[in-house]
Formats: C-alpha cells, sequence, structure tokens
C-alpha cells in the first residue's frame, strides 16, 4: 500500500507554513504539544498530521493509530470540543488503553480536543496536549482555539486547491460491498448469493479487507468501520 504520508497533504512549502502558525499559538506556553490532523473520512489510513512531536506522531501514522485511536473515534461523531485522558471511552464501552500506554512515554496522556467537519469530507482536529503546569486556561481560551482552528484550516484548504493531490483508497468498491453486506447480518453464503460471486471469492476479498483494516476478524472489522463510519455515504 502506498504510504499515506507520501499522498496526503503532503506538500512541504505549505505544511511549513501551517506549522509556523502553530508554532505562534503556543508560543508562550510551556510543556504544550499541539496536534492539527487532517484525515479523509471515507479512507482513514490516509492522514496528515502537523506537529511538534514527532517522535510520537511519526509513530502514530506508522502504525495506523487512527484506526484504534479513542479520541478520533470520538471526534468523528462530535462537532463539540472536549477533554480526554487515559480512560477516554469509545461510545461503544471499549477502553483502547494500549495507544496510551505507548503515547504516556512521550508525555500524551491528556488534552484538548477541538473537532471540525470540512466540504471535502476530511475530519480535522486540533488537540493541544499539555500538562498541568502549561499556562493554558482551556476555559478562557476555547473561544480562541476553536476560532484559531477554523481559520487555520480555511487557509490549509486554501493553499492546496491550488496543487494537485494524489489519493489511495483503503477499501475497494468491492470490499466495501461485501462489508456493507456482512455489517447487516448477512452469511458469506448469502453475499455471495447477493453479490453473485462465489462464496470463496466473499472469503478472498473479506480477508484483504481485514488486513487493510489491521484486524482480525470479521466482528472486529465491522465494528471497526462502523466506528469509523467507513460505509457511510
Amino acid at each position: 500500500m502506498i504510504d499515506v504520508t507520501d499522498t496526503y497533504y503532503n506538500d512541504n512549502g505549505i505544511n511549513e507554513i501551517i506549522q509556523s502558525d502553530l508554532n505562534n499559538l503556543i508560543a508562550g506556553y510551556t510543556n504544550t504539544t499541539y496536534a492539527y490532523a487532517i484525515m479523509n473520512k471515507k479512507d482513514p489510513s490516509q492522514m496528515r498530521i502537523i506537529n511538534n512531536n514527532p517522535a510520537w506522531f511519526t509513530l502514530y501514522l506508522e502504525r495506523k493509530y487512527q484506526l484504534i485511536d479513542p479520541v478520533i473515534i470520538r471526534a468523528l461523531s462530535s462537532v463539540e470540543d472536549f477533554f480526554w485522558d487515559n480512560k477516554v471511552l469509545i461510545a461503544s464501552g471499549h477502553n483502547l488503553t494500549r495507544i496510551f500506554s505507548e503515547s504516556s512515554g512521550h508525555n500524551i496522556f491528556q488534552g484538548h480536543t477541538f473537532p471540525l467537519h470540512d466540504y471535502l469530507n476530511n475530519l480535522v482536529v486540533l488537540s493541544i496536549i499539555s500538562q498541568e503546569d502549561s499556562g493554558i486556561d482551556m476555559t478562557a481560551s476555547r473561544p480562541h482555539f476553536m476560532y484559531f482552528l477554523t481559520q487555520l484550516h480555511q487557509k490549509t484548504l486554501s493553499l492546496y486547491s491550488k496543487i494537485h493531490q494524489k489519493k489511495n483508497v483503503i477499501l475497494s468498491p468491492r470490499e466495501r460491498q461485501i462489508l456493507k453486506w456482512i455489517s447487516a447480518g448477512k452469511t458469506y453464503a448469502e453475499v455471495s448469493v447477493i453479490l453473485a460471486i462465489t462464496e470463496r471469492t466473499v472469503k478472498f476479498h473479506m480477508s484483504n479487507a481485514m488486513k487493510k483494516l489491521g484486524v482480525n476478524n470479521a466482528r472486529h472489522a465491522v465494528r471497526l468501520i462502523m466506528e469509523l463510519r467507513l460505509l457511510d455515504n
């Protein structure tokens, strides 16, 4: 599969401009990490994170942690900002502590996230990740951060509208079809009849989809696509 960081919002010149704005945002604060992330809601493997903690976020993207990150999963169904820590739960009630056990080693264990959903079907988040002595009064600063994110992302979209971006698709149309019917409760045999293909072909495409999603069984694949809304129109 093509590396997501090479094909999605990847212009170094533009990203340096955006990073400069983010650096100015937190100037004066101490012990503060920021992460401005853009993720394709149809294909979460396509994600760009402009941040000031590359050791963690490079690892995050390499391991595709956005597929299991409860902060991202919550942001997908929210328009309100929210505080999170290493006890955050996703909607289905599963506490995904694996990601936090690793991020804590990079001083990432709590933060405040501002979500935004744009007209290109991207989930955009600005996460301000800080320790108690950062000097940020989040209650007083919320309107400022929300306004900043809106302005920053519009600037990003305007700059990127002038260049062509290549995109890869995580799930093929056939894989999406099969996952749709499996999520509706159909068996492999029933899906083969519906799509007029062999049951072996159904299993083949389902196996490929599970590999792309990084899961080991169909039940987990279905739960993941529902959480990430990969089959939404």
